[in-house]
């Protein structure tokens, strides 16, 4: 009998770890959702309906986009939150989101490595340290010097208060020691307009928001705010070299997730997909067409990154006196 018994034990031991394979070997049986925290046509949309079409291709099933817009993001991490952990449920989450709302906010309902499964990361763009065309400033050391010297200081647009943007801001002023007034907008479109007409002194855009506006002649590029020069912006030199910043350095990201729970097979599953993908030359010229560039990596890295990248601006907020939003 406890012959029986042991080997009845190793039957359901093995029958229990054949279970993450065989889920991984089924999935995907049916229609996967990404969510996406933002409105359709923008950057981080049209980067996650590429990735949702070939992912199509490389898993065998539909990937519905679903757009749940607001709270910069938060919507749709609190949707994908409370989907079911089986991979049929992804949400293509923001640097905003996942490093700078738990740091910026005093208090959030979320603990990004706690309540989701990060799968992989998909792109990345820099931002561009911009001024009116007809401004007098034609360099960085020119602006820094103008800021100190203009009694009532310099503005500075950005997409609304906490945005990445509007710490890049900040940053710069505290670095510099200048006086540079933040002035928010409801999104870099209507700080586009204010910035153009001259009523706000510089910005720091992405490079799809500011190229048509600097091919038109309407805006001057002084610096890219990356550790590197990149292909996204040829010639552009660095903030950091040009400000002697050190590590200055104002990239939005984003990456896919999934509740957490998610089986560790389907995870690496779906991880490899999206490498496979944003590995390619195809994926890379199309989003330099967007002036971003694919990331890939581990879900480790990912995790890794999520976590670097909110003590990152923690020590932001820190060190320029940032106040912290309800």
């Amino acid at each position: 009998m406890k012959f029986i018994a042991k080997a009845l034990l190793r039957a359901a031991f093995a029958i229990l770890a054949a279970v993450p394979a065989a889920q991984a070997a089924g999935y995907p049986a049916k229609p996967i959702t990404l969510i996406i925290g933002f409105t359709a046509g923008g950057p981080t949309d049209i980067v996650g309906r590429y990735l949702a079409s070939n992912l199509e291709k490389e898993l065998g099933q539909t990937v519905v986009v679903e757009n749940r817009a607001g709270a910069n993001g938060v919507v749709a991490l609190q949707a994908a939150k409370r989907a079911a952990a089986d991979g049929y449920t992804l949400m293509l989450g923001s640097s905003g989101t996942l490093s700078i709302e738990p740091v910026y906010k005093k208090r959030v309902d979320y603990d990004v490595l706690k309540d989701f499964t990060p799968v992989g990361l998909v792109a990345s763009y820099p931002y561009l340290l911009v001024v009116p065309y007809d401004s007098p400033f034609t360099s960085v050391s020119e602006l820094i010097q103008g800021a100190r010297e203009k009694a009532e200081g310099l503005s500075f647009a950005s997409a609304g208060s906490g945005a990445v943007n509007h710490l890049a801001g900040e940053w710069f002023k505290s670095a510099t020691k200048t006086e540079i007034v933040h002035v928010p907008y409801k999104g870099d479109s209507a700080a586009i307009a204010d910035l153009v007409g001259g009523r706000v002194d510089m910005a720091f855009l992405s490079v799809i928001a500011a190229d048509p506006q600097i091919k038109a002649g309407k805006l001057r590029a002084l610096a890219i705010a990356a550790k590197q020069p990149l292909s996204v912006a040829p010639g552009v030199p660095t903030v950091e070299h040009e400000a002697g910043i050190s590590g200055f350095s104002a990239e939005p990201w984003n990456g896919i997730l999934a509740p957490a729970g998610l089986p560790g097979d389907i995870t690496r599953k779906l991880n490899a997909a999206i490498n496979k993908i944003m590995s390619t030359d195809e994926a890379k010229a199309k989003l330099l067409t967007l002036g971003q560039y694919p990331l890939t990596g581990t879900p480790q890295d990912f995790s890794n990154h999520i976590a670097m990248q909110a003590a990152h601006w923690s020590q932001v907020i820190a060190a320029a006196h940032i106040e912290k939003a309800e």
